[in-house]
């Protein structure tokens, strides 16, 4: 299809059960929904916990291409209904912690045994078997336990954490992965997987390169800042007016650098030559690459390193990134009408398919926004949806 008929339909006839919350489990199946899956969310008749969270931003941001149906699951009838979506479904993705959707009877071996073709999905703090699998977990707690935090910020400084919410996302799109793969292996086999997906495991992917190098130096990681240990200058230099990130990773590059803003008596520093020697002597060329920078307006300064190919970039606000012509160009942002909260900057997906980026079809829903429509796709009758609200085992937005 060309670029501008382009549908985002590789996942059509897809269904996926959600029993997600939070941030890593709706990001997988909102990747799956843009992709063109039917995501059916099944939450509780009070709603998703993270709806409220920063303002609705939790929720509206991970959950948009998706049909909400509002399921008490403690309920006898309550899991008839969520065994009726599985036995026709093609995925489920979980991440309560483990054993719990055991507890509801909603457990892999049930399901399996209901749709050997199913895909089964469990993402956890700390996955399904080992010492900690019981353990509840967010990002932070993952960021804390796989060692990303004991490389974060200063040195001589508290602990920080990375506040978006990386290895949730990492997590969702792990999850989705694995997902893509499972079903490409079922086209072929006929059977469906059980995939487990953790938290930790990702967070420790992503410390892949420090655990590598201490078990070849024996060298533990050294909190830096913006800095990198196999580099300098590379951190973020203030200037008049804010800061730019500049990466200097090879000697090349220190060249272009010096030459473009004419710093010869650095160029010809013997103790700045090369990359070891700049390592040797880092707070002498980073004092000395600051006061040349002092000198510039962080834009000023971006695009004069920018257009000499040398890797940079002004450190942008939140506005900034929303006005940025560059982020215009791309289309990446789309606004969006939600009731509650009203129009927002959506961020798409970042995969772009002849061009185009995927779009939101469905709005983030209203809790049980598609109870009636779900449950009439199963074969309830109006009747019988109406018993259904007034015993309180669904919700139906009206």
């Amino acid at each position: 299809m060309d670029k501008t008929g382009i549908m985002f339909s590789a996942l059509v006839g897809v269904r996926v059960i959600d029993f997600t919350h939070a941030w890593a489990g709706p990001i997988c199946t909102m990747l799956l929904g843009d992709m063109g899956a039917d995501v059916i969310k099944v939450e509780p008749t009070s709603g998703d916990f993270m709806r409220e969270a920063m303002d609705g931003a939790f929720y509206v941001t991970s959950n948009r291409n998706k049909r909400s149906i509002a399921l008490n699951l403690k309920s006898e009838e309550g899991k008839t209904i969520a065994i009726k979506l599985l036995e026709k479904a093609d995925i489920v993705v979980e991440n309560f912690v483990p054993g719990v959707m055991d507890k509801l009877g909603l457990g892999y071996e049930v399901v399996f045994k209901l749709n050997p073709r199913i895909i089964y999905c469990s993402i956890s703090g700390y996955g399904q078997e080992g010492p900690y699998h019981k353990r509840p977990g967010f990002d932070p707690t993952a960021q804390a336990v796989s060692g990303i935090m004991t490389v974060l910020g200063e040195n001589n400084r508290p602990p920080v954490r990375i506040p978006p919410a990386v290895i949730d996302y990492g997590a969702g799109i792990q999850s989705a992965y694995g997902i893509l793969i499972a079903l490409m292996e079922r086209h072929k086999t006929g059977k469906g997987q059980r995939i487990d997906v953790s938290l930790m495991d990702v967070g420790i992917v992503q410390m892949s390169l420090y655990l590598a190098h201490y078990t070849i130096t024996g060298e533990l990681p050294q909190r830096m800042g913006s800095g990198h240990k196999a580099y300098a200058p590379y951190q973020a230099f203030e200037t008049k007016d804010g800061w730019v990130m500049i990466c200097i990773a090879n000697d090349q590059t220190w060249q272009k650098f010096c030459k473009v803003l004419n710093l010869d008596d650095l160029f010809n520093d013997p103790r700045f030559s090369t990359i070891e020697r700049r390592l040797k002597n880092r707070e002498q060329v980073v004092n000395a690459v600051s006061k040349v920078v002092r000198q510039y307006k962080a834009r000023e300064l971006e695009t004069i390193l920018s257009d000499a190919s040398i890797p940079s970039g002004m450190l942008r606000s939140v506005a900034e990134i929303i006005d940025d012509p560059h982020v215009q160009a791309r289309h990446i942002l789309e606004d969006v009408q939600y009731s509650k909260i009203g129009n927002f900057k959506s961020v798409k997906t970042p995969i772009f398919f002849n061009g185009e980026a995927p779009s939101t079809r469905l709005r983030p829903p209203q809790i049980g926004e598609h109870t009636t429509e779900i449950l009439t796709e199963l074969g309830y009758s109006t009747v019988d949806i109406k018993c259904l609200e007034a015993e309180r085992v669904v919700y139906s937005a009206q």
